[in-house]
C-alpha cells in the first residue's frame, strides 16, 4: 500500500518549471501557457508564504477564498483548474507514475472544487447591426481603414480576435470558400464571404501589403496589431458614435452579433453548423445565442396586454 501523498513547499519549487515546460511541449498556444505560468507561479509564491513546509488543504482553501474576493467566478474556476493540474502533476511525478493520460484521470485529495456558476440565460451588451453600421461609417470617415476592415472581418466571420492572425494575404489569395483556423488544438474551416474576400484583397492592394498579416502594427509591419491595440481602437470608434454603450466596445461583441444574426437568418436547427464555425466544442455553448437578452425579455413582458 502506498504512503499517503503529502504536498510540500519544496515540491512546488522543484516542479514549477517542469510543469510549465510540459504545457509548452504540449503545443499550447503562447497565450495559454503564459497564463498557466502566471497562475502556477502566483500559487507557488502564496504557498511559500505559509508557515509550515507541509501545505495543508486548509491553506489551499484559504487561497481559493482570496481569489474569490479578487476575481470573477469564471476567472477563479479557470485558475482552480490550472492549480489542480499543477498539484496532480507533482503528485504523479512524486509517485513515479506520471503520464498525460493519467494526469487527466487522476484525482488528488488536494484538488479544490470549482464554484458552481449560474447558467447563463442570455448574452448582454450585444452590439446591434445598427450600432455596427454606425461604427463602420465613423471609422471610414476618420480614415481608420485598418480598424474598419478588422470590424468587418470579426462581424462577418464570427472569429475570435486572436484568430485574425490567420488573415494573411497568402491565405486570402488561396481561399476560395474558407479560411482555416487553428485554435485550442483544433482546426476548423470558417466560411469566407466572396464580397469580404474581394474587399480584403482591394484593401491589401491600397495599403501596399505584399505579404503576411493584413493588419500589421506600426512598429513592426511583419507582426499583427496586438489584441490590446485592437480593443483600444474599437473603444475609440465606439466613443465617437454617440448613443452606443461603451460596454459593447470590445472585439467579442462582433462575435456575439454574428452568432445572433446567424440564428435569426437560419433558425435554431442550424446550431450544430454555427458551433463548428465558431469553434465551440459543445453545442450548449452555442445555444446561449438562442436566448434573448434581459432587455429583450423586459420589452416582451411590457408588451403583454390583457
Amino acid at each position: 500500500m502506498k504512503n499517503k501523498f503529502i504536498l510540500t513547499k519544496s515540491m512546488l519549487e522543484k516542479y514549477i518549471d517542469d510543469f510549465i515546460d510540459d504545457e509548452i511541449m504540449d503545443e499550447k498556444a503562447t497565450k495559454t501557457y503564459t497564463k498557466y505560468a502566471l497562475v502556477a507561479r502566483n500559487f507557488k509564491d502564496a504557498m511559500l508564504d505559509t508557515k509550515n513546509e507541509e501545505i495543508s488543504k486548509k491553506s489551499l482553501i484559504d487561497y481559493k477564498s482570496k481569489m474569490i474576493e479578487k476575481y470573477s467566478t469564471k476567472t477563479v474556476n479557470n485558475y482552480i483548474i490550472i492549480i489542480n493540474k499543477f498539484i496532480k502533476y507533482i503528485e504523479l511525478n512524486e509517485n513515479d507514475d506520471y503520464s498525460k493520460k493519467k494526469l487527466k484521470k487522476h484525482v488528488s485529495d488536494y484538488c479544490l472544487k470549482t464554484i458552481k456558476e449560474q447558467e447563463r440565460t442570455s448574452i448582454e451588451d450585444v452590439l446591434e447591426p445598427a450600432d455596427f453600421k454606425r461604427m463602420l461609417r465613423m471609422s471610414k470617415k476618420k480614415g481608420m481603414i485598418q480598424d474598419h476592415m478588422i470590424m468587418k472581418v470579426l462581424a462577418y466571420t464570427g472569429i475570435r480576435v486572436g484568430e485574425l492572425q490567420y488573415f494573411t494575404l497568402e491565405n486570402i489569395e488561396q481561399a476560395k470558400q474558407y479560411i482555416t483556423i487553428y485554435n485550442k488544438g483544433k482546426e476548423r474551416d470558417v466560411p469566407l464571404r466572396s464580397d469580404l474576400r474581394r474587399e480584403l484583397l482591394k484593401y491589401a492592394k491600397t495599403q501596399k501589403i505584399e505579404s503576411g498579416t493584413l493588419f500589421p502594427g506600426k512598429k513592426d509591419p511583419q507582426k499583427m496589431l496586438t489584441e490590446k491595440t485592437i480593443r483600444e481602437h474599437i473603444k475609440k470608434i465606439c466613443g465617437m458614435c454617440r448613443g452606443i454603450d461603451l460596454d459593447k466596445a470590445h472585439p467579442h461583441a462582433f462575435r456575439h452579433m454574428f452568432a445572433i444574426q446567424w440564428i435569426n437568418e437560419n433558425g435554431n436547427s442550424s446550431l450544430s453548423e454555427l458551433a463548428k464555425i465558431m469553434g465551440h466544442s459543445d453545442v450548449k455553448t452555442t445555444a446561449i445565442y438562442t436566448n434573448t437578452s434581459q432587455k429583450e425579455k423586459k420589452r416582451k413582458v411590457e408588451a403583454i396586454k390583457y
